[in-house]
């Protein structure tokens, strides 16, 4: 009878032990496979004062002015959110913010601003302090990159094809903190900037501090294709 105890018994301890390792494997793979790179992408330290900017546009609903972000921005954040998520257990949803009614205070923090300076108070301040060390300039219907104006391709009164920009650096508010910037030349360049860094912000080959501008064909349904690199360029700090 003993015997059997100690069999059953050993059986017992092997699948606990089994079962352990298994956990173990499952949870450091995960940590290998999404969360290392996923914080790779986004290089800040922790999410527990990320604050989320959208841009800033105004419906008048007849009685005030009502305030919206825009499509671009919220598809964009849509295809963030996931990458995100695997990167930081810390990370709060609720504080996205529209530029418009972002504290003064959360400039200093770690942001992800989405939208240009046109509509994004929080973008046009944060670009206007990195201009020394940007290559790209925004403004006069293009996206000018070291002398080099991008824009996107129209036809039929439909956007057919479009440029986007990601910027990833330390905040020039506040250098212990973490900023990236994500727009475009419309609303779907802001698209495929935010797919392009989802896809590929975590390559080893990217600096932590860069600019990169990327350009993606437009479907006629609004589907943003695989968007492909333009220019990059690392930024000093």
């Amino acid at each position: 009878m003993d015997v059997i105890a100690g069999a059953v018994g050993s059986q017992i301890l092997s699948a606990v032990v089994a079962a352990v390792l298994t956990g173990i494997g499952t949870l450091v793979r995960w940590f290998v496979v999404k969360r290392l790179p996923a914080r790779r992408t986004w290089r800040y330290l922790n999410a527990g004062e990320l604050s989320i900017v959208l841009d800033t546009s105004y419906v008048d609903t007849g009685r005030y002015q009502r305030p919206v972000a825009g499509l671009g921005q919220v598809r964009a954040l849509s295809v963030l959110v996931p990458s995100l998520t695997h990167a930081y257990r810390d990370l709060d949803l609720e504080k996205v913010r529209l530029s418009a009614h972002l504290p003064g205070s959360e400039m200093e923090h770690d942001l992800l601003v989405l939208g240009g300076p046109k509509n994004n108070e929080v973008a046009r301040r944060i670009l206007e302090a990195m201009t020394e060390a940007l290559p790209f300039r925004l403004g006069a219907g293009a996206i000018t990159w070291e002398g080099t104006a991008y824009t996107g391709d129209a036809a039929d009164g439909e956007v057919v094809r479009d440029c986007g920009y990601i910027v990833r650096a330390a905040n020039p508010l506040n250098p212990k903190t973490r900023v990236v910037l994500i727009g475009g030349w419309s609303t779907y360049g802001t698209v495929a900037a935010a797919r392009w860094l989802a896809e590929n912000g975590a390559s080893r080959s990217l600096t932590a501090d860069v600019a990169v501008l990327v350009e993606a064909s437009v479907l006629r349904d609004g589907h943003v294709s695989t968007p492909r690199v333009l220019r990059q360029a690392s930024l000093n700090r």
